[in-house]
């Protein structure tokens, strides 16, 4: 049996800003952990872990937790990419 393709992911400004910023700031912990949420949802956006939360109009919501802090990832579908709208705090923890 052969896996699907990986949906490609695309981030808009804001969320690739905030890759940019902790990048600077060598968060290289949270960045790993993002990019393995990016890489898992481009593999399976269906999968439960890629849809921990939904929101109106759409969207879905991963958590990434850090020792820290916890952080969201907000994505939905726009046509057959996977729109990643924010990476930030999670303003609901």
């Amino acid at each position: 049996m052969t896996r699907p393709e990986p949906v490609r992911v695309e981030l808009d400004p804001g969320p690739d800003a905030e890759l940019d910023r902790l990048e600077r700031a060598k968060q290289w912990d949270l960045l790993d952990a993002i990019d393995a949420a990016i890489a898992a949802l481009s593999r399976d956006p269906g999968a439960p872990s890629s849809r921990q939360r939904s929101f109106a109009g759409g969207g879905f919501g991963i958590t990434i937790r850090t020792r820290d802090d916890d952080w969201l990832l907000v994505w939905e579908r726009d046509g057959d990419v996977i729109a990643v709208r924010y990476i930030g705090p999670d303003p609901f923890a």
